[in-house]
Order: C-alpha cells, then structure tokens, then sequence
C-alpha cells in the first residue's frame, strides 16, 4: 500500500473515523467475523478508503472484487484456461484469499445481480467451498481432523462494502445478510471535517476560506467523502486567486445541483507549470487554439496538477471535447491512446479481454487501452463514459482513485505515476449515469460551445476563401437554434449547429456559395423533421436571409454530373470484382443526389450519411455512382443482430484456435476502399456510433487487440488506415411508420448529411418508360400522377405509408408483362397490404378513384356537423328589459331583432345568438345577426343579474338531464365518423410504439441459446454460461417496476364565444371532434393517463376527464355535450391566461400539455407576453388557436416564438395537428 503511517494519517482523522477502524479491529483479529460497512452512495470512496487504510495499517495483504451486474460465478471461484491443449483451472480472488489468509473486499454487494452472491454462502458459514477442478476449500478445524482438501487460513476474513439510500434498508438476500455483521459509516460532521481537512492541508488557506468551504459542503445532503474534501483543498489551494471554494467543490463533485467547473467559473487564467514537466508551448499540431480551448485544456492539466488521475469533460456532442483532451496530452508531451466506450462492455472489458495465442492455441489476457495507458505512463481518452451502466463504470474506482489496477488474469499492479484518464460523455439526459458514487471518481470539467466570435475565428483559418458574409450568416443561424426553445435535450441536440456540423456546411459552401440553404437544409436533415421543428428551423433561416430552395422535393429537369468532377475522383480498381455495376436508368433528379454525395466526396468527406424513404434509390444511386467513379466498394447490411464484433472482425474456431477474419470495414480501411453501410438504422445505434472514433479520431480498437489507425507504424499490432478509405452509411428516417433506430440523433454530426427526396415527375417518367415498353403513354402518366398525390398525401399526414417508385416500378412490370389486366388488378399487387384496414383503404381509394381505379366497392359517407354561414349586422326592434326564454316558434322560421322568439339573433332579453341581454346562447340554426357593443352595453346591471342566474339553472337542469340518459347518439356518430381516420392512424401509431418498447434484448451470460461471440473464448475453455438469447430485460426479474404513464393534459376552450361563433367558423365542432379522438385514442391504452379540463368566462379549471373517468360512447358523449352546455350557458368572459399558467404549473416535466381556444383574445387584452407560460423548457406545451375574427389568430401565433402555437380553421386539421404533436413528443 502507498497509504500513510498511522501517525502521519492521525491528525487529519476524524473521530468517526478512529471508531470505525476500532470497529473493524474488533470484528477482524478479535471475533474473527465477516463485516460489511454499509453507507450512503456518495460515501463509496470513503469506505474503501476506510479499509484500505485498516488494511495498510494491519499490514494485511487483501483480494479485492469490484461488484457488478457482470459478476458471475466464475469470478468468485475458478476461471477455466487453456494450457497446452489442457483445460487450467485458475483460482479467483475470493479463492486465493481464502487459502491464503487475506482480506477479501466485496466492492457493492447491492450491484451483484440477484443468486449470484449465495456462491459464498457455504464459505462465509462454515470455511467451505466445493471448486470446479474437483478440489476443496475446508475450515481450518475439519482439515486438521481429516488432512484432506485445502484448507481456509484462519485470518481469512471478508469484509464487504455496500450502498443504501436514506429511507431504505439493505436490500439483500437473507441467508448472505445474516452472514455478515454490519456497520454504518455515516458522513463526516462538519466541524470534524474543518479539522480533518485543515490538518490535511498545507496550510495556504485563510481561516475564513476555509469555514466558507466547510459551511459549503454542510450545504449537501447525506454529506461528502473526506478524500474528496481534501483533494478540493488541495485544489483550492493550488489555484485560490482564479477559482472560488464552490468551484473547487464542483470540479470534484460536492454539491447536490451536478454543477461542475468551467471556462466561465475562471476569475483569473490558471497559472499551470507542469510540475517536474516540461509543458510545449508551441503548437506544431492541427489544433486551432481559442480562449475557450486553452481555458480547458489548463481546467484538465490543473485537475492533474492538483492530484486526480481522472478527469472527466462533459459537454453536448461536437463541442471539441476529445479535440482539447488530446491537445492536453500534447502540451504535456504525453502518448495518448483511444478508448471508445459502448453499453456492450462489460466490467472485465474495460481492462483485459480474452483471446488465444496465434501459435500455441492457449487462452490469453489481452490488456485494453486504459490498462496499456496505467501500466505505462501514459494518457487515455475513455470516449462515451455516459453510454456505460453505472455500475460497469463505478467498477473503475480503485484505478481512480487509488491507482490500483486488479485485472481478470489475476495480476495486479499500481498504476504508473505518469497515468492519466480522461474521460468524455454527453450530459445526463433521462438516464442520469453521474451517480454520487460516479461523481467522486473524477475531477469534473463542463465544456460548453464554444462563443461565435471563437467559431469564426476557428472557421476562418480552416476555410480562408469563405465569404464572410455566408460565414456570419451561418453563425447567426446558430445562435438563433440555441435560443430556441426544444421539448428535450436530445431535440435539442438534433438541431443544433455544432462545430462538426458547421465544419460540414463550411467545407461544402467554400465550393458552392450559391447553395447555402440547400446544403444547410441537408445537413439538419430538415425533410425528415417534425412539422414543428421545421417550422423552427424555417423561421431562423428566414431571419439569417438564407434562402431555402423551393422544397427539395424540386430537381432539376437537365442536371448533369460535372465531368470535371469525375475525373478528380476517379480511381484505378486493383479488384474490379469489387467495382458495382448496376442497372440504373439515368435520370436528372437523382443524377442531382449523385452530383450533391460526389461534391461532398470530393471536398474530402471521410463520411456520408445518405438518408431517403424506402425505394427512392440509395443504394442504385450508390452503387451508379461508385461504377462510374471505378471505386472498389466494400458492403455491410445492417440489422438488428449486428454487433461491435461483426462490425470489426468475424472470429470462428480453427484447430482450437480462435482466428480472427477482418470483416468489410477493416478491409476497406487497410485497402482504401468505400465501406457501403446498408440500412444503418436497423443496428444498435450504439453499434454504428461506435465509427465515431475511426471518423473522427481516426483510431479504432479492435476485438482482437489490433488498433486501427492513420499513418505508417512499424507495431504490428496497429493496421494503418489507408488515407482513401472512405464510409457511406444508407439510413432510411427514424420514426413511424419505419422500425429502426434514430441514429441521425446520435451521430449525424459525424457525416455529412445526404437526401434522397421523393423522385419529380420527369425522372419518375423515365424510369417507368424503362420498364414499360408495352404500356401505353396515357397509363403511366396516370400512374405517375397517381403517385405523386400519394406523395402529397403522406407529407400531409393522410397516409402514413409513403409510396415510392419501387412499388410504381413494380405496378409497371406487372402491366408490361400482362396488359389485359387492367391498372386496377396491378395496383392491387402493392396496396393488399392496406386492404383490411377500412379507413386507409378509404383514404386510399379517395386518390385512387380521382384517375378512375376504383378500390372500394363502396364510397364512405361523408357527414358533416354545423354549418358555416353568417348574417348581417343587426338593430334591435325593441328596447332591452328583463331576460327569458322566450316562445317556441313550431315552423322554427327565422326571426332577427325581436324579443319574442327562443332562436332568434340579434334581439333582445330571448335567449339566441347575437343579441343581448338574454339568459343564455340558443342556435336554431339560422344565419346570426349580431348587434354592436354600444347597444349590449345598455342592458341594466340586473337585467344582467337576473340572465346570469337563468344561465345557472338553464345549466344545472342541462347536466342533470345529461346524467339522466338524454343522449343525442346521432350527433355522437355524425363527430366520430370525420375523426375516425385519424383516430385510427394515432391509435396504429401508439401500436407501434408499444411493439418497440416490448422489443426483446440480448440477454447475455446464459446457459442455452446461441453462442456469445464475444465469449468463444469463454466457451473453447470450458465455461458454462456463454450463450445468449432473445428475451425481456425484466424476464428475470419480477420485482421490476415498469415505467409510468405518460401524462396528456388537454386543455379545451368552453368559454361563450365558442358557442357564439360556431355558425361562423365551427369553431366547437372542430374543438368536439379533436376532444373525441383523444378520448378514443386513448380511453383503452394503460400507457397514458388523460385529463381533460374545460376553461369558460367563469372558471379556469373546470375537469371534465380524468384517469379514473371509465371512457366508453356514453360517457364521452357526455363529457362532449357537457362541453356544449358550458359554452351554451356560461357568462362571456376569459380565462385563458389563467388557464395556460395553472396547467403548466401543475405539469411536470414528462407531461405532453395541448391548450385549445379561440383567438378571441384581443378584447380581453391579451398578449402574447400573457402567454409566456409556453415558453417552459421544461414542460412540452403547446397551444392550438382554432377560431378567429380577422387576422388575430395568425398575428398572435406569429408573436409566440419557438412554434408554440399554431393556427387551425379546417376541421379536418385539428385531429391531424394533434395527432403530430402527440406522435412526435412520444418520440422524445
């Protein structure tokens, strides 16, 4: 141990502390039991520290074990080896402590997966353990009896270190917990800690610096390790003149907010010397050096300077992260070596992996970057910490924070004092993977983007001709993306303009400065946006004056290659065999993709990222384009069993030797070849993230120890990446009604973006012409045309299929083939799918039967509800006087500015529409004539009195008769017959949403099933459990509690004016159907909680549907005629502001939050600044204006920013609206 003595270490101990080891004393040499110190997680690292410094103290030799998910049998007894063509059976730790009478430390004894543990059970009771080479392990008594067996030395002891979170009791197995006695070790009090950390110190702190750091630390609940305090010390007394005690205690995780250090917490530059290092100030390398960099690069060398080995920056993606860590490494002079991380690794991974000897066919351990980097001295970048479970990555601890190393083989070392660790991950998102255990590992680092002034002047040395006009527009449309308000982080993440990102448009725009929009457009993937996104994305490029072309969907009708171009990127095939060739029929719009991917190739894009619906072409636009470039292609189809392994290399079993077969892409990097990606997001998203490191770093480890990289190397164990090899990855959009992962969120930055729009008229034409020799001209323009409203159809939401020309094509072969018969059998070939599904069918067949193919036998019914039409302006006949109903007129005739007649409009004291002074609002269905406010404003105070308290009773009778059964069930099916279609589409796309989440994983470590490719190893030396199969993460495990519902909350306009203005604009029956479809949607569908609340001039929360509401037709007829009688018979009036803020008050952040309402705001003074509730970053809410006087409705939406609120007058948008707003946050 590197620990201190005891009277070194004294004075800076607390009390507690003196107890604790007292303890441990007691149950070690003195009762000779098995102990566990227990504690809460963000005092992990003080109990290690605690019995390691009571093992250096004791001089007792220890075995240490780091817990996790990933432990298994083998690992707490025998792990079977190869030697000499014989199965070796080599002892573990918890073994080879036993026979050698040494501590054995259990590390997280609440991270070990459920039966693993009671292994031990037999050795912690009775000394005994039965091993897999038929031996033995035997108290001490029973082999002095019997002198057989191995005998346990009696100063064996285990003591074991677990986590509990305040209000919870150990959660373990009761036969292992009884085995141990247990002790807490509760945080240091803080007076304690102002001693302990005062006589850790070197005295450089003033006394008020100190109690202002020590009342800091009181301030974080369950306390802080003592270690950490006092490396914050340390850190603080290092740097006190730049840095503040809260930024000391943030850099090493003390708080309980996640802050941690950044550029901006530096009040003055760090002064950094090295130490006894000679730091290079010149910068020979490619890095281009800001303020912002350099501020990071010294937070990195000072977390070292200051004693960390392990320094972690976190920031959003593309912020130059690993760019600043490897300048770090080259200011310091260090070798720094690559390690990209994935959710596959497994504890033991990140040190050693196994693998067989070329020669001999025994199993060996072969070490990783990070155990290179400890062993030798040198740097490692662990890129993508974020993607570990956090017990994988807490398994790092004692190499953190003790330098010591402990690897599978059974060989242990202390790490080399020049090893340094700098770890890279993206912020906590929904998974929060920096637990208080994980945040004492490291010194934490937050990297921000960096500020445009830095960005411009980064992007001006890497592209000197830009135009600084085109360069300025591009990073005020970045600044306009980040102040944009996004429903998550990772929305977020999609669109914003990162640094790689802005590399791209630069590289390309330097080319072509006249396709700015277009190369911008593709580069944020813009076509496969959310409507609202792009509506976001339009508005910002709108305020930059960058002009969008006229939708990409528009190609050129005579594009031809640039010849010029060609030639440049021609290449001489040493395998021509490798060398596509196509059929392709030439055509302008594609020839226009193929001339944007060769532009981008030429400009040296290491990584393309081609994205289309399906049968628009990518693959024969590739594989053209890469025949008449005469590049040799290497090619990989993706799918969802792809994995790291069969992306790099495919191992297999020769002679009892594992022999490893480069796979497609490794040799398209030692060739120089272009690695075609097929359907990259149908893999693991994480699978195909994992290029990052070859696309950006140009470096990759590979499975069997080798390390792909760029530049000669005489190391035969690096294979160097020759300088033409390029990736094209094909990836159709993510999203229903496709069945692949999102991995444009992930990576997209990474490649340079490529569409593949729907194909234009013409280029459709002579691609069908090609195939359609024997069909006549008329047919096919039909079929084109048809086509082409199936497009439309689909970018409006009609259809959620989008039809391509592969199914056009296949129609044309089919009419080619067999003429007689006829279009419609031939289209059947490609919509049977549809056939079953009445409502899509019936979608289908209103384009269909435009050009005379009738797919229905029969048309549906086209019903409709209200009427649109509008009287004059009305002057009453008779002054106003005391409220009533008024008479039935039996013929219901028109009757206009009287005050006999219920029904009428623009009267007095009868209740109608238009008028005033009645008790409440009646629609007889005529046109409504409406009088001026002077002559409303002359009804008496208790005229008005009087028509309130009418209004009341008129709606307490209503709803009484409502509960009494009176139910208009015509009505009722007249509103779900114009949602039905679009109930259905929500309802198939929940659907599809639900198979995804039920989508069975890899479970991995299994007894049957296939074999584990990543453990042939494991199975040529005789282990058991190294299969895998297919099933639920939770198969296992019954105790797993399944996520929550999801919360919608729809907030519905009932005020007067909805019922009012009906007659004018439908208002109410837009607002009953897009309530109806919510309720049909979701009344079955346990995943979604649903709450309906109304807001009138007399309320602003009235609840009309909550979770326990038992929906079916009654019931939500109902609540809809419930609605009407609020808009009948409530008193005019708003509360829309009030309703908005109470709403989103009450939300949290998982909430989906939609407001409807009218826009009759402006006489109310409503504002959009009243509306600043939308604007929440926390809250998803988004307001729907579905009536309006005028241009108030489109003046308002456009004061709102960020797309929060959107205008609606067809009544057959709202449920389309709606329906995109759930879909899409249900993406989130």
């Amino acid at each position: 141990s590197n620990l201190k003595e005891f009277h070194e270490v004294h004075a800076s101990l607390p009390p507690c502390h003196l107890s604790h080891l007292r303890w441990m004393l007691q149950k070690d040499l003195v009762l000779k039991q098995d102990f566990l110190l227990l504690g809460t997680p963000n005092l992990a690292k003080e109990r290690r520290h605690l019995v390691l410094l009571y093992a250096a103290l004791l001089d007792r030799e220890v075995e240490y074990v780091s817990l996790s998910r990933d432990t298994s049998e083998a690992d707490l007894k025998q792990r079977k080896e190869v030697s000499n063509r014989a199965t070796l059976y080599v002892n573990q730790a918890p073994v080879r402590a036993a026979i050698h009478g040494r501590l054995l430390i259990l590390d997280g004894l609440e991270k070990a997966e459920r039966n693993v543990l009671p292994t031990l059970n037999n050795l912690l009771e009775n000394r005994e353990l039965p091993l897999d080479d038929g031996t033995m392990l035997i108290s001490p008594d029973v082999y002095e009896t019997h002198k057989m067996g191995i005998s346990v030395h009696p100063d064996f002891r285990v003591v074991a270190l677990g986590s509990l979170s305040a209000g919870e009791s150990a959660a373990l197995d009761p036969p292992l917990r009884s085995r141990f006695q247990a002790h807490l070790a509760s945080a240091v009090e803080l007076g304690d800690t102002l001693i302990a950390a005062s006589a850790g110190s070197n005295g450089l702190l003033d006394i008020a610096t100190f109690k202002n750091l020590v009342q800091l630390i009181g301030e974080v609940p369950d306390g802080a390790p003592l270690q950490s305090v006092h490396s914050a010390v340390q850190y603080l007394e290092r740097y006190q003149k730049s840095i503040t005690p809260q930024v000391a205690l943030n850099a090493h995780g003390i708080n309980s907010h996640g802050d941690m250090v950044g550029a901006d917490d530096i009040v003055s530059p760090l002064k950094i010397d090295g130490g006894h290092h000679h730091l290079k100030k010149d910068n020979v390398s490619d890095f281009i050096e800001t303020k912002t960099t350099r501020a990071i690069r010294d937070l990195i060398i000072a977390g070292f300077e200051s004693g960390n080995r392990a320094v972690a920056c976190v920031g959003p993606k593309g912020c130059y992260k690993s760019t600043v860590a490897r300048d770090a490494a080259r200011v310091f002079g260090a070798k720094v070596e690559l390690f990209s991380l994935h959710p596959d690794i497994t504890s033991r991974d990140l040190l050693m992996v196994r693998g067989t000897d070329s020669e001999s066919g025994d199993t060996v351990w072969r070490e990783t970057p990070l155990t290179r980097a400890a062993r030798n001295g040198t740097w490692v970048i662990l890129d993508g910490i974020d993607k570990l479970r956090s017990d994988t990555l807490s398994s790092l601890a004692l190499v953190m924070e003790q330098g010591w190393v402990h690897l599978p083989d059974g060989t242990r070392f202390h790490a080399d004092d020049n090893f340094r660790c700098i770890a890279i991950g993206h912020p906590s998102g929904d998974r929060s993977w920096i637990t208080s255990e994980v945040k004492a590992m490291f010194h934490w680092i937050a990297v921000n983007p960096l500020p445009s002034e830095e960005l411009r002047d980064i992007l001006i040395h890497l592209f000197p001709s830009l135009n600084r006009k085109t360069l300025q527009k591009i990073l005020h449309l970045r600044e306009h993306l980040d102040q944009a308000v996004f429903d998550s982080t990772a929305e977020k993440e999609t669109l914003q303009l990162t640094l790689r990102k802005m590399k791209h448009i630069c590289r390309r725009v330097e080319q072509r400065p006249d396709e700015l929009g277009k190369i911008v457009q593709n580069t944020l993937m813009m076509s496969f946006l959310p409507d609202r996104e792009r509506r976001i994305v339009e508005k910002c490029l709108s305020r930059c004056r960058i002009e969008l072309n006229d939708g990409e969907y528009t190609q050129a009708c005579d594009y031809v290659l640039d010849e010029e171009l060609l030639v440049s990127c021609r290449r001489t095939p040493l395998n021509p065999l490798l060398v596509p060739n196509p059929r392709f029929e030439e055509n302008p719009g594609q020839a226009q993709v193929m001339g944007d991917i060769l532009e981008a190739h030429s400009v040296g894009e290491k990584a393309l990222l081609i994205s289309g619906y399906q049968g628009v072409g990518k693959n024969r636009i590739v594989d053209f384009l890469l025949s008449i470039l005469n590049c040799e292609r290497e090619y990989l189809q993706l799918h969802r069993d792809t994995t790291i392994q069969s992306l790099t290399l495919t191992p297999s079993v020769e002679d009892g030797q594992i022999v490893y077969h480069d796979s497609p892409l490794v040799r398209a990097a030692k060739h120089g070849r272009i690695l075609v990606l097929d359907e990259a997001d149908k893999a693991p998203v994480y699978v195909v993230a994992l290029l990052k490191g070859l696309i950006e770093d140009g470096q990759l480890s590979l499975p069997d120890g080798r390390i792909l990289c760029y530049g000669d190397s005489s190391d035969p164990e690096v294979v160097s990446i020759h300088p033409d090899f390029r990736i094209w990855t094909l990836t159709n959009p993510a999203g229903f009604p496709f069945h692949g992962n999102d991995l444009a969120r992930e990576m997209a930055d990474v490649f340079s973006c490529h569409n593949v729009p729907p194909m234009n008229m013409e280029s459709h034409k002579r691609i069908l012409h090609s195939y359609g020799n024997n069909v006549q001209p008329h047919i096919i323009d039909k079929i084109i045309k048809i086509w082409e409203d199936l497009r439309v159809a689909h970018e409006s939401g009609t259809i959620s299929y989008p039809f391509s020309v592969r199914e056009s094509v296949n129609v044309m072969k089919h009419l080619n083939t067999y003429p007689n018969d006829g279009v419609e059998d031939a289209v059947e070939n490609v919509i049977a799918f549809d056939r079953l599904d009445k409502g899509l069918a019936k979608q289908l067949n209103g384009v269909f039967g435009r050009y005379g193919i009738n797919i229905l036998k029969e048309d549906a019914a086209n019903k409709t509800f209200g009427r649109a039409n509008q009287g004059g302006i009305s002057t009453p006949k008779t002054r106003t006087s005391s409220p009533k109903y008024g008479k039935v007129d039996p013929d219901n005739t028109p009757h206009v500015g009287g005050n006999t007649w219920a029904g009428g409009t623009g009267g007095s004291d009868t209740a109608g529409l238009g008028g005033r002074g009645g008790p409440f609002r009646l629609d007889a269905g005529h046109p409504v004539h409406q009088i001026s406010e002077k002559m409303k404003s002359e009804v008496s105070e208790e005229a008005q009195r009087r028509a309130r308290e009418m209004a009341e009773e008129a709606l307490e009778k209503k709803l009484k008769d409502l509960d009494m059964g009176k139910l208009d069930w015509s009505r009722y099916n007249d509103l779900q017959t114009q949602v039905e279609d679009q109930i259905f589409q929500l309802k198939y796309h929940l659907k599809d949403l639900k198979k995804r989440s039920e989508e069975r994983i890899w479970l991995k470590n299994q007894a049957t099933g296939e074999l584990d490719e990543n453990r042939i190893v494991d199975a040529i030396s005789g282990e058991r459990d190294v299969f895998k199969r297919r099933g639920n993460p939770d198969e296992f495990n019954n105790d797993v509690l399944h996520s929550e519902p999801v919360t919608i909350k729809l907030v519905v306009d009932i005020s007067a004016s909805m019922y009012r203005f009906n007659g004018y604009d439908n208002r109410l029956q837009r607002l009953l159907e897009a309530t109806l479809m919510m309720m049909e949607v979701f009344r079955d569908d346990r995943r979604f909680k649903l709450y309906i609340t109304g807001h009138s001039g007399s309320s602003a929360k009235i609840p009309l549907v909550d979770p326990e509401t038992d929906l079916d037709e009654v019931t939500q007829l109902r609540v809809l005629e419930c609605m009407v009688a609020n808009t009948q018979y409530t008193y005019a009036g708003d509360n829309t502001v009030e309703a908005i803020s109470t709403v989103v008050a009450e939300a949290t952040i998982e909430d989906l939050v939609i407001i409807i309402s009218d826009a009759n705001l402006e006489r109310y003074q409503i504002t959009a600044d009243d509306l600043a509730p939308l604007q929440s970053h926390n809250i998803q809410a988004h307001l729907i204006l579905i009536g309006s006087l005028g241009e108030e409705a489109n003046d308002l939406t456009r004061s709102i920013p960020n797309e929060r609120a959107q205008v609606c007058f067809q009544s057959s948008e709202l449920p389309m609206i709606i329906k995109k707003i759930v879909t899409n946050a249900l993406k989130q």
